[in-house]
């Protein structure tokens, strides 16, 4: 499935009500990620949801995500993150410490902005 971020939860209810399953509280907490990024003045009507799309990483054990923007090659993204918690114990850590984090491509998010195409709001996210 890929859709725009909002309209995930109704298509979910919508499947699962139909299987006769609920994941109501993963998609209560989709929502509330959702609710959480628009407080914070970011457009979410871009974003995507796409059960296809993963960061190609072993180490994350949650949500994901991925910022492109206008300007760059289709494959090309200016950020990319998600929660990992499992990683720290893996590098010897003695007990599993919840963490997430994200990097920023700076060449590609200067690229971006330089090429006239897009603004820091115009920017599209897969999660």
């Amino acid at each position: 499935m890929s859709a725009l971020a909002p309209e995930v939860p109704a298509i979910l209810r919508k499947l699962t009500g139909a299987a006769g399953i609920s994941i109501e509280p993963q998609i209560a907490a989709f929502e509330k990620r959702l609710e959480l990024i628009a407080a914070r003045g970011i457009d979410v009507s871009k974003a995507r949801f796409d059960t296809g799309f993963g960061r190609k990483l072993e180490y994350y054990t949650g949500f994901v995500f991925e910022l492109r923007a206008p300007g760059l090659d289709a494959g090309e993204h200016v950020a990319g993150g998600g929660r990992y918690d499992g990683l720290l114990k893996s590098l010897g850590s003695e007990k599993t410490v919840p963490a997430v984090g994200c990097a920023i491509n700076v060449e590609r998010l200067v690229r971006a902005l330089d090429s006239g195409t897009t603004t820091p709001a115009g920017a599209d996210a897969n999660v």
